[in-house]
């Protein structure tokens, strides 16, 4: 998995990564990164993608936030979609080492007046 490890998620992702212990297993890898795409490939056929689209704050526009599926079947743009995945992945940081690093901002932060948290 790819996703933005950040103080605002970073319960969520403990509680994900609580699942390796539960089986014993690295059942989830999860890395940081920030990238916008959306998407769920499944056995490089098919994948699903997530798109939101904001208000625009104009008259007889988008009035309200809208989120819009799609599924696509295509082997092909699957499998390209899926490399793209495993570049990002491979180059993205791994969510143990980003959690040690927050850790280590905010143990400091603590012990300075003025910190950020």
């Amino acid at each position: 998995m790819i996703c933005r490890v950040d103080i605002s998620g970073k319960e969520n992702i403990e509680k994900l990564l609580s699942l390796n212990f539960k089986y014993g297993r690295e059942a989830i890898e999860i890395h940081h990164r920030e990238q916008p795409l959306r998407a769920t490939i499944i056995d490089n056929r098919v994948f699903n993608l997530k798109e939101v689209k904001e208000p625009t704050g104009r008259d007889k526009e988008l009035n309200k936030k809208t989120f819009i599926f799609y599924t696509i079947n295509d082997h092909d743009w699957a499998e390209w979609l899926s490399k793209i995945f495993w570049k990002m992945f491979s180059s993205s940081i791994d969510t143990n080492k980003r959690l040690q690093e927050m850790n280590k901002i905010k143990n400091t932060s603590h012990n300075n007046i003025g910190g950020i948290f």
